[in-house]
């Protein structure tokens, strides 16, 4: 073999590696990106949790303003207190619903 069939062969060597770096390197970034698009559709769906759970507790907060409010206004007049906790019910929490069932998933 000579020298110029030796450097051709070996830049061919080269050139095929180069090729392979570079195809791994594609395939590298693409898994990436899979990761990405599933820990961001994570993320949403962990937000739009709690964007429920936070909507609950408001909701639960406006009762209980509310039933205070109405113990106010009772507690200033005399004799009427009885007769709101009997119109708006006891003050205290609503009763939240059934929690949802959270299964947990493996990640890949």
């Amino acid at each position: 073999m000579s020298t110029e069939q030796l450097e051709s062969y070996v830049n061919s060597q080269f050139d095929d590696l180069y090729r392979l770096v570079r195809l791994e390197e594609k395939r590298t970034i693409h898994l990436v990106d899979l990761k990405e698009a599933f820990l961001t559709a994570a993320a949403a769906e962990n937000i739009a949790e709690i964007t429920v759970h936070t909507k609950q507790l408001q909701e639960e907060i406006a009762c209980i303003t509310q039933q205070l409010g109405q113990l106010d206004k009772a507690g200033a007049q005399p004799g009427a207190a009885i007769a709101a906790l009997v119109q708006g019910g006891a003050p205290g929490p609503s009763p939240r619903p059934a929690q949802r069932r959270i299964e947990a998933r493996p990640r890949t």
